[in-house]
Formats: C-alpha cells, sequence, structure tokens
C-alpha cells in the first residue's frame, strides 16, 4: 500500500513544479508585454509629433502626403499591435509610458496593477487576473502607496486617476 502512495506524491510534487514553472512563464510574458505595449506607446506617441511636424511644412503636397500617409500607415500598425491581457486604448498606453517615466521605481506587474486600478477594477479582480490572493493584493497595493510617494490618507485609486487626467 506504501508503495502505492509515494509515485503519487511524487506525481503531485511534479505536478506542483510543473504549475510553478508555467506561473513563472506566465508572469514573464505579462512583463515582456507590458514592456512592449510600454514601447509602442512612445513610439505612437513620437509618430503623432512627427505627423504634426510634417503638417506644419512648406514642402510639395505630394510629397507632403506621401509622408504623412507613411506615419499614419505606421501609426496604425503600432495601434494594431499593442495588447496586454486587455486590449488598451491609445490613452491607457499613454498613461502606462507616463506612469512609468514618473515613477521608474514600479515594476511590471505594478504598473498593470496601476492600469487596472485606473481601469475601476477592484482589488479581487486585479488579484485574479495577476493570479494572487486578494491578501497579496493588498500587500502590493501597500507597497505601491509608498513606492508612489503618497500620504497615509491618500488613495492609490485618486492619484492614478488624477495623473491620467493631467496627461
Amino acid at each position: 500500500m506504501n508503495a502505492h502512495i509515494e509515485p503519487t506524491s511524487k506525481s503531485s510534487v511534479d505536478y506542483e513544479k510543473e504549475i510553478a514553472t508555467l506561473r513563472n512563464r506566465i508572469a514573464n510574458q505579462d512583463l515582456e508585454l507590458t514592456r512592449v505595449s510600454t514601447a509602442i506607446a512612445e513610439k505612437t506617441s513620437s509618430l503623432r509629433n512627427l505627423l504634426d511636424q510634417i503638417h506644419a511644412l512648406e514642402i510639395d503636397t505630394a510629397v507632403k502626403r506621401l509622408m504623412t500617409d507613411s506615419c499614419l500607415s505606421l501609426i496604425e500598425t503600432e495601434t494594431i499591435e499593442k495588447r496586454l491581457n486587455i486590449e488598451l486604448t491609445e490613452s491607457d498606453s499613454v498613461f502606462l509610458s507616463k506612469l512609468q517615466k514618473k515613477h521608474a521605481n514600479l515594476n511590471q506587474r505594478e504598473l498593470r496593477i496601476s492600469l487596472l486600478v485606473k481601469l475601476n477594477y477592484d482589488t479581487r479582480e486585479i488579484g485574479r487576473s495577476v493570479g494572487i490572493s486578494t491578501r497579496g493584493m493588498e500587500s502590493i497595493r501597500y507597497r505601491m502607496h509608498k513606492k508612489l510617494g503618497l500620504g497615509k490618507h491618500q488613495s492609490i485609486k485618486t492619484y492614478l486617476s488624477d495623473l491620467a487626467v493631467r496627461l
């Protein structure tokens, strides 16, 4: 009987290792998606600035049209490619980019959580999305509160919403 139980426990350990490996892989992919999304937002912003500068140029209309069409095509491609776990709006991508620049001490998971907080998800929903418990989320929010330099009675949600409006 004991010989029969032992293989089952080894299988259980193997499954736990596999689950841990998969969770790590998912977390790494989430980090990469956030990084790529932020980079795309910055490129799109730069392309829009370039487009504005092209419009201001006094050059041949056909050349200007060719240049603006190229920029618009690149902007459209960048917009289509940007995704996190949810499809980001341009303002969400810009928000993440600005937040990352203002608070470089935030890691990729905290940036993602910040976006979800700004989008009005509650702690339990965010925890499920990130793959951690509600209590774990509360701990992360506590640390984020400190990293954002907020006072004891300041709300992360209010701070992020205000920051998004100022962008």
